[in-house]
């Protein structure tokens, strides 16, 4: 290795799978693609790094992915590849089975961050277009920055579920929830608001569901974009008064955080004295304080 350069075994090989699944094992394709600036830019990939592993590929002569990525590597390359050629193919297909498809190809192939023309030809077809939308936001696959899309097709195909406001869509955006480095959560969490009173009532249920688990929790963060809406504040300080899940610290935080509807309601004295009441821990007193202040 480059001694200007010090970089760990595990960066080179990460930039190296980055290079031979999306620039065809070319560093110098991949340099200017980076240098340009682009959709699929690593922060974790600074150009000295690759301008570093090129030079030892044109100083060596040797192949540096033949030398450093495992069995395994060139096993996820290769199906990143076949991810790309299955989508790429398509394109060469002329029957009216494949418009939507194409569409969705669009989608996970555009170079544009926003993609903002793919997701308006893809909100046109409504609900026609929800299944194969929701196939992208379950593909694991697709969440990793190292298949066509770079990691973030779950995330457009999100945007595109809550323009459309199709109920099919809630659970597989709720799911999403917490999940995965890559995903935009906020996307997911808009488009549940988009979707409206079917997806609030859906995150109620799993709200108020018994026991509680992650998936309670799950419900009060989605149920922050709809915070103002007293049926879901209610719902909430209802849940509080309970001492198991008040003693909850992280879900007591967040369904305080839901309980801004509560502002002027026959329950808001109510709310105000649970951040007197000793048996109400600390950080959940400091919380309903902080949201009863900014009511002043």
């Amino acid at each position: 290795m480059d001694e200007e350069y010090p970089i760990s075994d595990a960066l080179d090989t990460a930039i190296l799978m980055h290079c031979h699944a999306h620039f065809g094992g070319q560093l110098a394709v991949m340099l200017d693609y980076y240098r340009r600036g682009g959709k699929g830019v690593s922060s974790e990939f600074e150009i000295k790094y690759i301008e570093n592993l090129k030079k030892i590929e044109e100083d060596t002569k040797q192949n540096l992915a033949a030398t450093l990525l495992s069995g395994s590597d060139a096993e996820k390359i290769a199906k990143s590849l076949e991810a790309y050629k299955r989508l790429r193919s398509l394109y060469e297909q002329e029957s009216p089975e494949a418009r939507l498809p194409r569409l969705i190809a669009d989608l996970i192939l555009s170079e544009d961050e926003k993609a903002e023309e793919e997701i308006a030809a893809i909100v046109q077809e409504k609900d026609k277009i929800v299944p194969a939308l929701l196939e992208v936001l379950r593909a694991h696959d697709f969440y990793d920055p190292l298949f066509p899309g770079y990691g973030t097709a779950p995330a457009l195909a999100a945007k595109c579920l809550g323009l459309i406001g199709d109920r099919r869509a809630i659970i597989s955006l709720f799911e999403t929830i917490g999940e995965g480095d890559f995903f935009e959560e906020d996307i997911a969490l808009n488009a549940l608001k988009q979707i409206g009173v079917p997806a609030k009532n859906f995150l109620l249920k799993v709200l108020r569901s018994h026991p509680v688990t992650s998936d309670n929790e799950r419900a009060a963060i989605a149920l922050l974009q709809f915070k103002e809406d007293y049926e879901v504040s209610k719902a909430c300080f209802d849940l509080l008064k309970e001492d198991e899940v008040l003693r909850n610290i992280p879900f007591a935080t967040y369904l305080v955080l839901d309980c801004e509807g509560l502002k002027g309601s026959e329950e808001e004295e109510d709310f105000k004295a649970l951040a007197k009441d000793l048996k109400t821990p600390s950080p959940v007193r400091q919380e309903i304080k902080t949201i009863t202040n900014g009511w002043k």
